[in-house]
């Protein structure tokens, strides 16, 4: 897949520094499903507007990252479609609230102004609509999935944060996931990722690099309190200082890198049951997450790809 990738990077840069027009031709297969030139402007279009940290990268970077991101997207939707007749949610009243949530992290007060946006960078809205609508059936599939293997410790959560006397301490943290076979691959991938975290920032090389799905906005994982975090990792975390990073950190779904972006002490009394409930929510995500990252490349392998 990596070497297709590549030699398809390479002829596309070429086309445009010869100043060719652009032929809509399909570059890759997945399946059934199609990757044109077309979906490459696409994506790069809608990749640069949701993604202000792209600026960072060249351009050979950025086309890397629109294949890699529209390959990710054909294969949750052949997924779905063994799972349903048609990529459709059924309720239209969470996806709007995600489009708005969407709009409203942008600055947009109005779904009208947004939509004018896209027009103007040349994003077509129900393109936008079908992306996010597979995102949520991709995640209803894995909590029908994996629902029942989700471990919630309550108690234990609850005790630990009853006994633990940084309670009132947070940490802001951005994460990269990546995947390697042996411990040369693992160093290699991690000096490449870091050498890039500090050319371009983390955030940038999380949408590079990074397998989780917080990979869309820089890796960013929020203010998280120590009480949530494993012993493991934050003895990790207690090892570097503010805008550093861990070393790999061994997960189910691959290899974790951590930046310690910010830390904070919350004065104010702490009501336990609501810092509960944040850990708890915490903990469930975090495995949601690693199954679905298990799951797609589970998926993805046992697909055909290929350059016609």
């Amino acid at each position: 897949m990596k070497k297709i990738i590549n030699i398809l990077i390479i002829l596309f840069i070429v086309m445009l520094s010869k100043s060719i027009a652009l032929e809509n031709k399909i570059i890759l297969k997945i399946e059934n499903e199609i990757i044109t030139t077309i979906d490459i402007f696409n994506e790069i279009n809608y990749l640069k507007f949701f993604n202000k940290e792209l600026s960072q990268l060249s351009d050979q970077e950025i086309y890397q990252i629109a294949i890699q991101s529209i390959s990710k997207n054909k294969i949750k939707k052949i997924e779905i479609l063994k799972n349903f007749n048609k990529v459709n949610l059924e309720n239209e009243d969470y996806l709007n609230s995600v489009i708005n949530e969407k709009l409203k992290n942008l600055g947009f007060k109005e779904l009208k102004n947004f939509k004018e946006e896209l027009t103007k960078r040349k994003i077509d809205f129900n393109d936008l609509r079908e992306k996010l609508e597979i995102d949520i059936i991709w995640n209803q599939i894995i909590y029908s999935k994996y629902n029942d293997k989700i471990v919630i410790k309550e108690d234990e959560l609850r005790k630990n944060l009853q006994n633990n006397k940084n309670y009132n301490q947070m940490i802001n943290l951005k994460e990269i996931i990546f995947e390697a076979v042996d411990s040369n691959e693992i160093q290699s991938k991690y000096d490449l990722i870091k050498n890039d975290i500090e050319k371009i920032g983390f955030e940038s090389a999380a949408i590079k690099y990074s397998s989780s799905n917080t990979a869309a906005n820089g890796g960013d994982l929020g203010w998280i309190n120590e009480s949530a975090i494993n012993k493991e990792i934050l003895n990790e975390l207690k090892k570097i200082s503010l805008k550093s990073v861990t070393k790999p950190i061994r997960i189910s779904s691959g290899f974790l890198i951590l930046q310690k972006y910010d830390e904070k002490k919350i004065e104010e009394n702490i009501d336990l049951e609501v810092e509960l409930k944040k850990l708890i929510d915490y903990e469930r995500n975090q495995q949601f997450n690693n199954y679905s990252n298990l799951y797609f490349n589970k998926v993805k392998k046992n697909l055909n790809i290929n350059a016609p």
